[in-house]
């Protein structure tokens, strides 16, 4: 039998399902480079727009405190999550399932795993900036046990570990 996701989600006053995901979260390697640009590039173009190249993606194979994930299910890359770590916790730069495969869960399983990597690496909380205009976004991370610290500009939220 199937439990409703109890809390605050993107479909209020809808009752969610949870069924079991079985999602990897895995460290890219420099040869998965292009895969992270790709899904990072279609993520950026679905929220804004935007089709300039993400100026930090090489940033994230060069230097020791950004960490890049692939989300996989199936042996399929289905997302990604950028890391950077600071201030005793790891900072979600980006993440995202691409679109067919959101609402199954995979996201919040993703961030469950990412909390147990930055637990066992040592940090204190996790952090995720929301932007406004991405009205999706916040009701998820609340959902998975974030919440808000502050709403000036980019909303801020913060799940301690």
């Amino acid at each position: 039998m199937r439990k409703p996701l109890r809390g605050r989600t993107a479909l209020a006053g809808k009752p969610r399902y949870r069924r079991p995901v079985d999602v990897t979260l895995r460290r890219a390697t420099l040869e998965e480079r292009d895969e992270v640009g790709r899904l990072l590039a279609d993520y950026l173009f679905e929220f804004d727009g935007r089709t300039d190249p993400y100026p930090y993606l090489d940033a994230y194979w060069q230097e020791p405190k950004r960490l890049p994930f692939l989300i996989e299910t199936g042996g399929d890359s289905i997302g990604l999550c950028l890391i950077r770590v600071r201030d005793g916790g790891w900072e979600i730069a980006e993440f995202t399932v691409v679109a067919g495969r959101r609402r199954d869960g995979i996201g919040r399983a993703a961030v469950e795993a990412l909390a147990r990597l930055a637990r066992a690496a040592g940090a204190t909380h996790l952090l995720a900036k929301v932007h406004p205009d991405n009205t999706e976004a916040l009701p998820f991370w609340l959902a998975a046990g974030f919440r808000e610290t502050a709403a000036d500009g980019p909303i801020v939220t913060r799940r301690e570990l």
